[in-house]
Order: C-alpha cells, then sequence, then structure tokens
C-alpha cells in the first residue's frame, strides 16, 4: 500500500505488510519509521482525539479509536449496500400485517 502523510513537505512510502514483520520503503521525501507509524496510527483521527507518537509502548489508544471507526464504517458500508439493493428495484409492495385488518 502506498501512503502520502504531510502538508507542506508530504512524504510517500510504501508498505508491505509481510508474516512476521512491516517493511516500508520512504518513496518521496523524509521520514523515520517512528514518523511513519506516527501518521498512520493518527488516520482519521479528530482533533479531541488521542495523538499517537509513534512509540511502541503508546499504540493501545491508537488501535482501539482506528477499530472503532472500522466498526462504524463498516455498519454504514452494509446500510449503504441495503439502500443501493432496494433503491435498484423497482416494485415496492406495502404489506399489512392481520391484526391492523378488519
Amino acid at each position: 500500500m502506498k501512503y502520502t502523510f504531510g502538508a507542506f513537505r508530504s512524504t510517500t512510502v510504501e508498505l508491505i505488510n509481510r508474516q512476521q514483520r512491516v517493511e516500508y520503503e520512504v518513496l518521496n521525501g523524509n521520514a523515520s519509521e517512528r514518523e511513519i507509524r506516527a501518521a498512520l496510527g493518527n488516520v482519521g483521527r479528530s482533533q479531541y482525539q488521542c495523538f499517537y507518537t509513534g512509540f511502541y509502548s503508546e499504540r493501545k489508544p491508537a488501535i482501539k479509536r482506528l477499530e472503532k471507526a472500522i466498526q462504524e464504517l463498516e455498519k454504514q458500508v452494509d446500510d449503504m449496500k441495503f439502500a443501493l439493493k432496494v433503491t435498484k428495484k423497482k416494485r415496492w409492495a406495502k404489506v399489512t400485517s392481520k391484526d391492523n385488518k378488519q
């Protein structure tokens, strides 16, 4: 996966998730492993959420935040897939329950 971060001096890195480790190559710009970890750990972070510095020992809040964001986005994607399916259908039918019939 290629990832670009930084506003003024952007850095582009290529990340490969191997079985035992993550390999990274800096394609453009300048960054250390800690800076790359921090940039990835802070993806999608709002202004008031915990900042991840990139140190291994401080990664738990970033992991929890990312997992929660993924769960919320997966729910949104499921809702959108359902909405797309029903929107494509031409025929809709109103169903009344037997209790409401008089």
